[in-house]
This record gives structure tokens, C-alpha cells and sequence, in this order.
């Protein structure tokens, strides 16, 4: 992820103008490929969300219900766009990063983990990827021992993780109200669980 971020911003693909996403949901999975597109996009605030999502077969993760398939669509202040999908079959990497110029895609199915294509190459390049490097885990914790003997913030802080999670629910209240969301966000519910509890949504009932 570090790796694709440094090419997404070397020049190599031009200027970066949408992320893209695809997993299996948005509570779950969805967080972390949102909490990747902001430190693709330096962390830029997002200004607004559009989404849709669909509830037709009862689905739960750790007892939590979660949608059977979502579209997110979301614009960052810096002008670049995102997109994050679930459910359906995707584009075939698990996220990617749009340039003027060319595209990095990383997670890629039955490839590479990380390849790109851009102004200066013929076709996909697969970078080198120190594949020695110590678990993510005991690098996060690392991480955050350091941040609290400096004073910074950690990589891994529970602000970014609440500005991916305000994406999330954000999706969920522009289904509910079938409009755009601008952000921050307002509201104090979780409209997908209002919109079950409703039966706006959900497995159609049978009639008696």
C-alpha cells in the first residue's frame, strides 16, 4: 500500500484523479479499502457521498447485519473522486488508483500485488516489494509506541478509522433519503439498521 501510494505520487500514472474499490461489503471490508483511499489521497477530507445499497437475503458479520451489495460514490476536497463497490463481481483488483496518465492497481485476482501502467511503461509493470519486512501488526504496534514517546499521531489512528467509518454510514443515509450526503455527517441512528427494522429494506416477508 505504501509502495502504491509512493508511485500513485511519483508522477508516474500523472495526476491522480479517482480511487476505486471492490469487496464483499461495506461494514467489514468496505473500511479498510476506505481507509485506504484516504492515505492514497494524503488523508484529504471528503466533502460529500452518494450511495445505494441493496438488502434482498439476510446477511451478518460477527452478528452484524451488512448489505448484500452497495455503490459508494465519493468527492474529496481535493477534487478526486471514489468509488467503492460490494457484493457483485469487481474489475478484478481489489483497489485502484486512476491517474491522467495511467493506472496502479493493487490486490490484483490471480496476479501480481501490486502492479501499474503509466507514462513510462509498456504495458504492466510489477514493482519489486520487500516481501521480508515484519508482520503489519507488530509494525502498527511499533508504530504506535513511537507516536506516544514522540507526541505524533500514529499511522493507525482512530481518526482515520472514524472518517472511513462517517463514509460508511454516509452511504447508508443517502439510501435512506435517495439523495447526496454532504459532509460531516449529522446524524446519531444507523439508517441501515432503521431502514431493516422498517421493513423498507430486507428479505420480502411472505404474505400469510
Amino acid at each position: 500500500f505504501r509502495k502504491a501510494r509512493e508511485i500513485a505520487h511519483s508522477g508516474a500514472i500523472g495526476r491522480v484523479r479517482q480511487l476505486e474499490g471492490h469487496c464483499g461489503d461495506l461494514l467489514d471490508w468496505g473500511t479498510h479499502w476506505l481507509d485506504m483511499m484516504f492515505f492514497y489521497n494524503n488523508e484529504q477530507p471528503a466533502e460529500w457521498v452518494i450511495g445505494q445499497i441493496d438488502s434482498r437475503e439476510e446477511k451478518t458479520i460477527f452478528g452484524a447485519p451488512i448489505e448484500n451489495q452497495a455503490i459508494c460514490s465519493i468527492m474529496w476536497k481535493n477534487g478526486v473522486r471514489g468509488l467503492l463497490e460490494t457484493g457483485a463481481p469487481g474489475s478484478g483488483a481489489g483497489n485502484r488508483i486512476v491517474g491522467t496518465d495511467g493506472i496502479v492497481e493493487v490486490s490484483v485476482r490471480d496476479g501480481p500485488a501490486l502492479r501499474y501502467t503509466g507514462r513510462d511503461t509498456s504495458g504492466w509493470a510489477v514493482p519489486d516489494l520487500d516481501t521480508n519486512s515484519r508482520d503489519p501488526i507488530i509494525l502498527g504496534i511499533f508504530d504506535l509506541v513511537d507516536a506516544l514517546k514522540s507526541g505524533r499521531e500514529p499511522e493507525l489512528a482512530a481518526r482515520k478509522a472514524l472518517q472511513a467509518t462517517e463514509i460508511i454510514f454516509a452511504t447508508y443515509e443517502s439510501s435512506r433519503r435517495r439523495a447526496r450526503i454532504d459532509l460531516p455527517l449529522t446524524i446519531h441512528d444507523s439508517p441501515f439498521l432503521d431502514m431493516l427494522e422498517k421493513g423498507e429494506i430486507g428479505p420480502k416477508r411472505r404474505a400469510s
